[in-house]
């Protein structure tokens, strides 16, 4: 059974409106009709090197327009794009190539030594090839693949360990960009500013709705300068911008008074890759009261499953942190913490959802592990059958997060079940500490864990560090206003400070790298 594809929507698109403009990076444009004509020369030659349906082919996911040609050049051949980081070593690609059992590798990377059996292109020969074999190649029909078949293989960052390969078929892919387009209300005349690394699947499920929407894409190589992002929404009219939380403080930062003035332009914000603090959501929806900003919860495993709609729940305090609603098709349930969770999910997936069926994920005092159900949700782990089995159960994603749900249905995080603080039996969510810590502006970031407790008394007690601090921080007050705000328990039993909290690529908090930095 078929699908429709990204590779089918965007040669449509080429045919349809040629001249518009898909892709932009600094001074170089890219039509719809060159973008469908140089994705059928690359899969032209792909096809001469031996490519075929259901291989592996993987890429150096560059800021750069080359990238989707890859991408779309690789599926439509019916083969399975697997990006990498553009920031990573060679030596880390090459695992990759391995651990994906690859038949070929286009890399931007400097590999000193091809391993013998493997076959590896640059990327610069292998444009070099494009342009050169352009109206002179012979191009294989599109075939439309399977649904069920590998579209992409989205190595996760590897900060819990090993990176796993998130086989996501091109069901799978075709769900998550329509949740992005219609959740985020991407549209045809939109120009989406792109400045996250493309290897990323928070980067990947917007570009391929926004070109599916027949959208232009503005790519930019990271926040560093809030400048770039002014130039590329000036000169390009964007009207929408992705980003992660950590990179909104950043642009605001730098942009001081001016941040209005220049975020306002944007019709639409999503951040996702983590949620935005308390703090940070009213504060936003004070500063921008004309963009859309929607923060988005989701996973490699499942793209985007909640999308919160920041202006509608800042000024209510009982939803102002919700991760939001579940979009149409995605089923969530919730699992009892240590329970039989196979038990569970087999009476659970036949009964309704009814408050009287279950009290798990009722309310705060009853979470449950998250699971998840819809054609969203990733095939596997790549090569990895245990670790798939433990992950998906009877075609529910069981997560490791701790959620409940209101009566209306929206949800709330308290973290991850192995990050919940055991303080004397009392569960704390380091969230809470963090949002709550986040409206008192004394710093600029704050990571709460939980350590032995070294009175021997509590098990466990809450830890607070705190980054950014500005000259008139005091750890004394902090305290002070977290002690109007918590009950005494909850209180950390230590408040650190330090230059600036560990994170992963994706400007996440490192929880492990934080609870290494307490031991040290």
């Amino acid at each position: 059974m078929r699908t429709d594809t990204l590779v089918n929507c965007v040669l449509e698109l080429s045919e349809s409106q040629p001249d518009k403009t898909a892709l932009i990076f600094r001074k170089e444009k890219l039509s719809y009709g060159e973008f469908g004509r140089r994705i059928r020369t690359a899969a032209a030659l792909l096809a001469k090197r031996g490519v075929k349906r259901g291989d592996r082919v993987l890429y150096t996911a560059m800021s750069k327009m080359e990238t989707f040609v890859f991408l779309l050049g690789i599926q439509y051949l019916g083969a399975t794009a697997v990006p990498t980081d553009k920031s990573g070593k060679a030596e880390h690609e090459l695992s990759l190539y391995d651990d994906a059992e690859a038949a070929l590798l286009l890399t931007a990377l400097k590999i000193k030594d091809i391993p013998s059996g493997k076959q590896i292109v640059t990327q610069k020969e292998f444009l070099t090839e494009l342009k050169e074999a352009e109206n002179a190649v012979d191009v294989p029909p599109y075939e439309f693949p399977d649904k069920e078949d590998y579209a992409e293989i989205l190595f996760t960052s590897g900060t819990t360990g090993k990176p796993k390969g998130v086989i996501l078929s091109f069901r799978a892919v075709w769900d998550i960009l329509n949740n992005t387009k219609n959740g985020i209300g991407i549209r045809g005349d939109d120009v989406v500013l792109m400045p996250l690394p493309l290897h990323h699947s928070l980067a990947l499920r917007v570009c391929r709705a926004t070109l599916v929407a027949g959208g232009t894409l503005v790519l930019q190589n990271g926040f560093a300068f809030a400048k770039e992002t002014e130039q590329n929404q000036l000169t390009h009219a964007c009207t929408g911008m992705v980003a992660v939380p950590v990179s909104m403080e950043l642009l605001r930062g730098q942009m001081q008074e001016h941040f209005y003035e220049i975020m306002g332009r944007f019709r639409f914000i999503e951040v996702g890759s983590g949620a935005l603090s308390v703090e940070q959501r009213k504060r936003l929806s004070r500063m921008l009261p004309d963009t859309q900003i929607t923060n988005t919860w989701g996973s490699s495993e499942t793209g985007g499953v909640m999308f919160t709609y920041v202006h509608d729940v800042a000024e209510n305090e009982e939803r102002v942190s919700t991760l939001g609603l579940p979009i149409a098709g995605a089923e969530v349930m919730f699992l009892a913490n240590g329970a039989d969770s196979d038990a569970q999910l087999h009476e659970t997936a036949e009964a309704s959802c009814k408050a009287e069926r279950s009290l798990i994920g009722r309310n705060r005092d009853n979470p449950g592990r998250l699971a998840i159900r819809g054609d969203m949700v990733m095939s596997g782990y790549y090569g990895r059958p245990d670790e798939t089995a433990d992950a998906l159960r009877d075609g529910w994603l069981v997560t490791n997060d701790l959620c409940y749900s209101d009566e209306e249905g929206y949800l709330f995080m308290l973290g991850r079940s192995d990050d919940i603080i055991n303080i004397g039996g009392e569960k704390l969510s380091p969230l809470e500490v963090e949002n709550i810590a986040s409206e008192y502006e004394g710093a600029g970031e704050y990571a709460c864990i939980g350590v032995p407790d070294p009175d021997g008394i509590l098990g466990h007690v809450p830890v607070l560090f705190v980054g950014k601090c500005r000259e008139d921080y005091s750890a004394v007050e902090l305290r002070k206003y977290l002690a109007t705000r918590l009950e005494r328990i909850k209180i950390p039993a230590r408040i650190i400070e330090v230059e600036e909290l560990p994170r992963n690529r994706m400007q996440k908090l490192d929880r492990r790298a934080i609870a290494a930095l307490y031991k040290a």
